[in-house]
């Protein structure tokens, strides 16, 4: 599996942080910008590529399901010596909750990320917002994304002051999602909480082009958890300009870790 580390493990009391990349993607998204910013302010942890993501390997991206991935989650786990705070971005916070709903976890970080509700609140969303949106994710589920119009998914996971050199450089490092967890995470989950909650912060745009702003409501109000909604987020932000907008309100939560 492919691991990115950050900082120091001896550096103080801070909690350590697991981060969880989310779909057509793996642990690079995080790798520019919030890695070295957690790292600095003296947080240490892991980036994890999902099996089949990134540079992890895998079978056919179809064959593995959510519980493969919740396996690699708890790989991931177990590269640490106390549970640590998962991070996870849109699937990767939905990942998240599915891990944590049986497993203690340090805390959640659920960031642009869709409610156990599943996915289909925020295809809705899609559909309804932006059909043309809906289709070329489709194309890039199905196809990769060398058959997709860049400028549809820029537009949607970038402000409009993303640099286009950097978006021209990313946009090819996207890949298909696998199309069997896509149909299982579009099911509801109607398990209940556990015990023991896990302190939470629920971090979104709030005009996600992904996620709904009731999805977010949803995932703060089942966990328990503080909610912020920030204007002006789009949902790749941590690959945006906008980055540190996302990125301070959960240093300065984690800075006041309730765990």
């Amino acid at each position: 599996m492919e691991t990115i580390f950050f900082g120091n493990a001896g550096s103080g009391s801070r909690p350590p942080l697991l981060f969880l990349h989310g779909s057509y993607c793996g642990a690079w998204v995080w790798e520019k910008h919030f890695l070295p910013y957690f790292a600095a302010a003296g947080f240490h942890g892991v980036a994890i590529s999902l099996r089949a993501h990134g540079k992890s390997p895998g079978l056919a991206i179809d064959l593995h399901g959510i519980l493969d991935y919740l396996k690699d989650i708890e790989t991931g786990m177990g590269l640490f010596n106390k549970p640590p705070v998962l991070i996870g971005h849109s699937l990767g916070g939905y990942l998240a909750q599915k891990y944590a709903l049986r497993h203690p976890v340090g805390g959640l970080v659920l960031f642009a990320s869709p409610s156990l509700q599943g996915l289909g609140p925020a295809g809705r969303h899609i559909a309804a917002r932006n059909p043309r949106l809906a289709f070329t994710i489709w194309r890039l589920m199905m196809l990769g994304p060398k058959l997709v119009d860049p400028d549809v998914i820029a537009s949607a996971l970038f402000s409009p002051a993303m640099p286009v050199d950097e978006m021209l450089s990313m946009l090819p490092q996207l890949q298909r999602e696998s199309l069997r967890v896509s149909v299982e995470a579009s099911m509801p989950d109607f398990s209940r909480p556990p015990e023991l909650l896990p302190p939470t912060l629920v971090i979104g745009g709030a005009n996600d082009v992904f996620v709904p702003r009731s999805d977010l409501e949803h995932a703060a109000a089942f966990w328990q958890g503080k909610l912020q909604v920030i204007d002006g987020l789009p949902h790749g932000a941590m690959m945006d300009p906008t980055w540190p907008r996302a990125a301070l309100p959960i240093k300065t939560w984690l800075e006041n870790f309730p765990g």
